[in-house]
């Protein structure tokens, strides 16, 4: 993490500047007589951070480091802190969740959840809104902000699917790293999370991951990795174990894997309660128990006192929550506080952005949408569309809307038709007749249908709750011009997909889902979103589908699919998914022309052939020798452009020696062969193939 060590010159005197000191948060800097920077040198923003890390430690006392290796306190805002240190400047931390907003506390943005920014397959957009993020975390006080998680899609019953990018590795990766630097810089410390194996609530605090080492590091490692490259000063180790050991506890994750192999310097913090041990966890590799553990800095006292534990480890230990301290600038930001309105007409409008973006088309038979202006009446249907609306999930990351735009409300405001609302679900046979009366009077019929998950809890299967099924199946036989919306944050069964128009997934869109569904369905907007995981026909199609399979039995859980994660099992086994891995539908057509192959770059022409403007993803998928061992296709690169009717774009993929690469013995290593790139719209649709030879 070469950006934790570079040198902060100038930048604390201008944040002194813009942002005047208050407290002993801010007391380092005294632009005027540069009087305590003198007395203090630790906290001169001219010197590197090694070198004020260094002078900060050795004025430091034994009990001053313990103080850093522990939470104090749980309350509902903060959720964790770790006490000011006054006499030497050092600032309180101030932790917080969540992914998709600072979480239960009113004044804030209720962004969608991230897994709709992952179906936006969007970088940029992702720095933008962590950058969103870390500015109204810092406006609530907090410095450190414990996003993004990066827990690969596994299995799609699980919980806390919604928090993370879905199911493959280089997606979540490009994502995870531009949030990350969105949130640093708003000088706010991100804190990647759950670290690792942490693909299942049931039993999440004793169940045994059980994965091998190659696994790990091409499938589970590589958002860790990446968000380290971009410079997250935290990572949060998980309630689970992993081949044995608890992950808090786990030497060869924390301390060979995540520190040594991957160059981590910044800290390891618990997930809240999540520390068992005293000095083993802390030999282990864990820097910090949260959020208040008393008795793991008392362990570690003793074993200073009895030589049992090493002080040198100890010293380790407050480096490395000081070094992102000082590298994000905490020592000289001023934060804000609880109860400050935070919102804002950016945040609001990037909030609906990213809904848009995200917005999923997965079926348009006969062109149904984008509805015509001529569009005489729609019959809104569900609850899901109005008096129950899913746009976050339950637990530690959920975010409490300011308001939320709810389908119904974004459809009647956008049309200039009439529009009815009928709930339809939830109140049995009267419900459905009263749906198919709406459907069978309308023009167009729009059921809305969804769920929610929550930490702690797992799926019990992938249908739609309650009589939602049967809802929509209800309305296609009353009005054959059907759009089904879907508002879930995972994959569903959807047995009534052929007997429906139009299918668009939301997945949890935030407060503006209603304007950012309404702007797609009238087509005032393409939709911009792709799918950040596999859509099966049947439950039993997906790796760890069945109840057999996941969750794991006597608290193990055997990751047996190895690499055949996602679309890679899919292709492996020749399974049709109904919807693909990267599938998306425009309102436009494009063509994919001229792939060009020059050493590691790969070129390709994409052309907006239709009459209207519209988003193309191209994707690129590498096929490795056959002696590699590796699923049939892996994605390695992506784009998002946006064309006029007629526009054409060469985009550019520059393929780095890492993404030839395998874990075998102990390393990265590159297998001799030709590898076969596949460039196209999904990770079934590659009308485009070249070659690459090592």
């Amino acid at each position: 993490m070469p950006n934790l060590r570079r040198s902060a010159a100038g930048t604390a005197v201008l944040l002194a500047v813009l942002l005047p000191a208050t407290g002993a948060a801010t007391a380092g800097v005294n632009a005027e007589t540069g009087a305590v920077a003198a007395e203090r040198p630790w906290l001169d923003g001219t010197r590197s951070v090694a070198e004020r890390v260094d002078l900060l430690l050795g004025e430091m006392t034994t009990d001053e480091k313990l103080n850093m290796v522990r939470g104090h306190g749980l309350a509902l805002m903060p959720r964790g802190r770790v006490k000011a240190v006054p006499r030497l400047g050092i600032p309180e931390l101030r932790m917080h969740d969540g992914p998709h907003g600072v979480s239960d506390v009113e004044g804030v943005t209720a962004f969608p959840a991230p897994i709709t920014l992952a179906a936006t397959w969007d970088p940029a957009l992702a720095r933008r809104f962590g950058a969103a993020l870390g500015a109204e975390a810092r406006g609530k006080g907090v410095n450190v902000h414990l996003a993004p998680a990066v827990d690969i899609l596994r299995v799609p019953q699980s919980g806390r699917v919604w928090e993370s990018f879905g199911e493959d590795p280089h997606l979540t990766s490009a994502l995870a790293a531009q949030e990350v630097r969105g949130i640093r810089s708003r000088h706010v410390i991100p804190t990647v999370k759950h670290y690792v194996g942490n693909n299942q609530e049931t039993d999440r605090m004793l169940v045994d991951a059980r994965i091998d080492e190659r696994t790990l590091r091409e499938i589970y490692y590589p958002p860790f990795e990446a968000a380290v490259e971009a410079g997250a000063g935290a990572v949060m180790c998980a309630y689970n174990r992993v081949n044995g050991a608890y992950a808090c506890e786990n030497r060869r994750t924390l301390t060979e894997d995540l520190k040594e192999s991957m160059g981590f310097t910044g800290w390891v913090m618990s997930d809240w309660l999540a520390t068992r041990s005293g000095q083993k966890a802390a030999r282990a590799g864990l820097d910090q128990a949260m959020p208040d553990d008393p008795l793991f800095s008392a362990n570690l006292r003793l074993g200073l006192a009895a030589g049992t534990f090493p002080r040198a480890r100890l010293d380790d230990m407050a480096r490395r929550v000081l070094t992102p301290m000082i590298a994000d600038g905490l020592f000289e930001t001023r934060y804000g506080s609880p109860g400050r309105e935070v919102r804002t007409a950016a945040h609001t409008a990037l909030a609906r952005e990213i809904a848009v973006s995200g917005t999923t088309l997965l079926k348009n038979r006969d062109g149904l949408l984008p509805l015509p202006k001529n569009t005489g009446s729609i019959a809104v249907i569900g609850t899901a569309a109005h008096d129950d609306v899913r746009i976050t999930s339950a637990g530690s990351g959920r975010v409490l809307p300011p308001y939320v735009v709810t389908p119904y409300e974004g459809v009647e405001d956008r049309s200039g038709g009439a529009v009815t609302y009928t709930p339809g679900d939830g109140d049995g046979a009267a419900g459905l007749r009263a749906a198919a009366d709406a459907a069978r009077e309308a023009d167009v019929a729009v059921v809305v249908v969804g769920l929610v998950t929550e930490e702690g809890k797992d799926r019990k299967d992938l249908r739609l709750p309650g009589n939602m099924d049967e809802l929509v199946e209800t309305v296609a036989a009353a009005n054959p011009d059907t759009v089904v919306v879907l508002t879930s944050p995972a994959q569903v069964l959807m047995p009534w997909a052929g007997k429906v128009k139009a299918v668009v997934s939301s997945f949890l869109g935030g407060q503006e889902l209603g304007n950012a569904l309404a702007a797609v369905l009238f087509g005032d907007a393409d939709p911009g979103g792709r799918l950040p995981m596999t859509v099966a026909r049947r439950a039993s199609d997906y790796p760890a589908g069945t109840r057999r399979q996941f969750p794991g039995v006597g608290l193990r859980q055997v990751y047996s699919e190895g690499l055949r994660v996602g679309y890679r099992h899919f292709d492996a086994t020749g399974t049709e998914p109904l919807f693909p891995f990267g599938h998306g539908l425009s309102y436009t057509a494009f063509s994919y022309r001229g792939l060009s192959v020059s050493g590691s770059t790969v070129r390709v022409t994409v052309r907006n052939t239709g009459s209207r403007p519209g988003v193309a993803v191209p994707q690129l998928y590498l096929q490795f020798p056959g002696g590699a061992g590796e699923p049939p296709r892996q994605l390695r690169g992506f784009a998002k452009v946006r064309l006029a009717p007629g526009e054409a774009a060469t985009v550019t993929f520059r393929l780095p020696e890492r993404a030839f690469q395998i874990w075998r013995g102990g390393r990265w290593t590159t297998v001799p062969g030709r590898y076969t790139v596949h460039v196209g719209a999904s990770s079934r649709d590659l009308p485009l193939r070249g070659t690459i030879r090592r």
